[in-house]
């Protein structure tokens, strides 16, 4: 009987003081899924033992008043939800004074923020605590991963603990111990006490963490021109400085050694190694068979896609046996954009740039593998070089030209034509071409035709132009628009047609040169 009146009340056709029970609740900071931090509006108990209930008031009129659930979905991670009794004239659907026969949901889009989508979405329901609805998309952790101590907390998508730093184990109880680096021997002893310094080839364990053995010789000279004092320290440092080299250093600050009166300089070499014993040879600012000339690179980790380290080209010194320069790119691309909107560029989200010293070559390349069923791609990019410090850019992808003609162009001076700026990294990893669009060419000349303008273009491109010419006849003269493609660096030099001699030229002769100069040739 009560759901034969419920019913009727729904449809309108009588109003009866009878309220409905209805779960109340409400949970808007997002749930957790550690045992002992349940979102208990998230988790409902029929029983009534973990969700309150309240009744709602009796229906009067056209206002029917129900059961109702509402969750919030933020780029697709249920963050909120709400339970209680609502009313037919007063809730989400304006629309309508009855109770709404299907779910009901309002989102708000922004294609460029963050979050790109909030959405809200009700559900209705007409017996006693039936607004009992979970998501399963939410899991819940057997333990409470142990928070209270620092352990991990709860990844309530898949329903397992993730552990922090010094935790591990399946609730993350289990502390863990960072594993010791190997100590660095070093030749240790100054020549102001050690009489043998000069010449000691003896290591022992350095005190600390240092990785690196140094060498170092300072010579304090007079006005005179005289040496008056030449102190040679042997000993452990954290930092990498130089494999041989000297500068001038300021002389002690104490009186009366450092009065201008005295006329005291000091001139300091020194020398630094990564190998255990390797501080014997004589910091003299001479490289010589004693050391070696270790190769640098540009060094810098980005994980999270910050940008960092796009554009470095700070340099470090590689340890030793490296041979290569390296860098790794890994960055998300959706091809499958609504180009008329975008701009013709393509999804993109950059996941880390890697720039390290490597001990052997890899292949340049980039390589993808889809994700999911959208369109939704994960590129990985590497490439090695030989050279100090040539690992810039981004891996796998030329540099290109790019400028672009001065409005209104004829026949005058245009830089971009006759003197394009060198080429230079694209803007994005994604970037595989360079391209020229050229327009506004009589066919078959490189001359501009009498009031119509000429323009020229030069750049990257994630999509493939290709490469031919159109022509369209003005005043009975044939008007030429050409693309040009290309995948190397500095291709997209000359003209938009073709390759001359010239551009030929101007391509292979300074790659010829900048590889000769990275094979120190």
């Amino acid at each position: 009987m009560k759901i034969f009146v419920t019913a009727l009340a729904v449809l309108g056709l009588i109003s009866n003081a009878y309220g409905l029970t209805c779960f109340t609740c409400s949970d808007t900071n997002g749930y957790d899924g550690e045992s002992s931090l349940a979102g208990v509006c998230f988790q409902t108990s029929t029983t009534g033992t973990t969700t309150s209930t309240a009744t709602c008031l009796a229906n009067s009129g056209s206002t029917v008043y129900y059961c109702r659930t509402m969750f919030s979905i933020t780029d697709g991670v249920v963050t909120g939800v709400s339970r209680g009794c609502a009313s037919s004239t007063g809730d989400e659907d304006v629309n309508t004074n009855a109770v709404p026969g299907n779910n009901k949901c309002v989102s708000v889009l922004d294609v460029f923020g963050n979050p790109t989508d909030a959405t809200d979405c009700y559900y209705h329901c007409t017996s006693d605590d039936c607004n009992s609805l979970t998501t399963s998309s939410l899991r819940q952790c057997s333990t409470d991963c142990n928070v209270g101590s620092g352990g991990g907390r709860c990844n309530y998508i898949v329903g397992s603990c993730v552990c922090n730093s010094g935790f591990t184990g399946t609730d993350c109880t289990t502390t863990t111990t960072v594993a010791s680096t190997v100590q660095r021997r070093c030749v240790q002893c100054n020549s102001a006490t050690d009489t043998g310094c000069a010449t000691s080839t003896t290591s022992v364990d350095c005190p600390g963490s240092e990785t690196y053995c140094s060498t170092a010789t300072t010579s304090i000279y007079s006005a005179a021109d005289t040496v008056v004092a030449s102190i040679t320290t042997r000993g452990c440092t954290s930092a990498y400085k130089a494999v041989d080299e000297c500068s001038f250093t300021n002389i002690y600050t104490d009186a009366p050694i450092s009065d201008s009166s005295v006329g005291y300089n000091e001139f300091t070499c020194y020398s630094t190694c990564d190998t255990d014993g390797c501080n014997t040879n004589s910091a003299d600012g001479i490289v010589n068979g004693n050391e070696a000339i270790a190769l640098q690179c540009v060094v810098c980790s980005d994980t999270t896609g910050s940008g960092s380290c796009n554009s470095a080209t700070s340099r470090q010194t590689c340890p030793s046996g490296s041979t290569h320069c390296k860098s790794t790119v890994v960055y998300m691309l959706s091809d499958r954009a609504d180009l008329a909107y975008t701009g013709a560029t393509p999804a993109y989200k950059l996941v880390s740039v890697v720039r390290e010293c490597a001990t052997a070559a890899v292949t340049s390349a980039c390589t993808d593998s889809s994700i999911g069923t959208l369109s939704l791609k994960k590129v990985t990019c590497s490439e090695t070089c030989q050279g100090d410090g040539c690992n810039t850019g981004w891996p796998a992808r030329p540099k290109c030209i790019s400028c672009v003609s001065s409005p209104g162009y004829t026949d005058g001076y245009d830089e971009c034509l006759t003197n394009p700026p060198e080429a230079a990294d694209c803007t994005y990893p994604y970037e595989g071409f360079c391209v020229i669009h050229e327009s506004g060419m009589q066919e078959g000349t490189s001359k501009s035709v009498a009031g119509y303008p000429r323009r020229m273009t030069r750049g990257c491109t994630y999509y493939d132009i290709g490469t031919g010419c159109t022509s369209q006849t003005i005043r009975s003269t044939p008007i030429q628009t050409c693309n040009r493609t290309c995948t190397t660096d500095g291709c997209n030099v000359g003209n938009g047609s073709s390759m001359t001699t010239q551009t030929m030229i101007a391509v292979f002769i300074p790659a010829l040169l900048g590889w000769m100069a990275k094979l120190h040739l």
